[in-house]
């Protein structure tokens, strides 16, 4: 069942971005470039699954350095470009906010492949992982966005709040798997295999995506 899910809620996160991009009105061709460059990152990474880089524990770190930089330097450089200015404009601020809420499903994988062995406790909410609070405070936040509750000082620092969280969880993932005797006692490397290197290298980037997005609309309102 939690193989299932980590197969099934990467799809669910393209998804999320696609509907995020259509309801800012993005042009054909942006959304076909969008399905062809997520097409080719899966292709990636299928690749870099089958080789035994990602099976190499040693120093450096292989998952951030092929897989979590270049998706966060990915991210950075596609929503500062010129043709995303109009897509920031015309999404409600609310609706990057509401889809963060993805997040508490991850997080229930993420527990779940705790109990077969796969991730280590600290990398759940019974350990360093706060996420899931993320996830339900999404919901909220977008509400209160939607009703014009919430002004977008309040927005950006639960946007830097909620990366510093993701960040506390990215970490205590790599800190696991590199820097303490957890593959070897274990003898579980399944982390960096499919389907569950999709944590890192699908539904990591997505809820960055969403926060980096998020932060740009409320730069750019500052801005105007």
């Amino acid at each position: 069942m939690i193989q299932q899910g980590f197969f099934a809620w990467p799809i669910v996160a393209f998804f999320i971005v696609l509907y995020l991009l259509k309801q800012a009105g993005s042009k054909t061709k942006t959304l076909i470039y969008y399905v062809l460059g997520f097409t080719v990152w899966i292709a990636y990474i299928m690749l870099l699954e089958r080789s035994s880089l990602l099976q190499d524990f040693s120093l450096p770190p292989k998952v951030p350095l092929f897989i979590v930089m270049p998706a966060v330097a990915t991210i950075l450089f596609i929503t500062s470009r010129k043709f995303f200015k109009p897509l920031l404009q015309n999404t409600s601020l609310h609706l990057p906010v509401f889809l963060q809420s993805f997040r508490i499903v991850v997080e229930l994988l993420i527990y779940g492949a705790f109990l077969k062995g796969i991730l280590p406790k600290q990398a759940t909410f019974e350990g360093m992982n706060f996420d899931i609070f993320v996830g339900f405070s999404a919901l909220i936040m977008g509400l209160l966005l939607q009703t014009n509750k919430l002004g977008v000082k309040a927005l950006m620092v639960w946007n830097i709040a909620s990366l510093a969280v993701l960040g506390l969880t990215a970490y205590s993932i790599i800190n696991t798997f590199y820097f303490t005797d957890f593959v070897k006692t274990t003898g579980n490397n399944s982390f960096v295999e499919i389907p569950y290197i999709f944590l890192v290298s699908v539904l990591l980037p997505t809820a960055i995506f969403l926060h980096v997005f998020s932060i740009r609309q409320v730069l750019q309102k500052k801005i105007v």
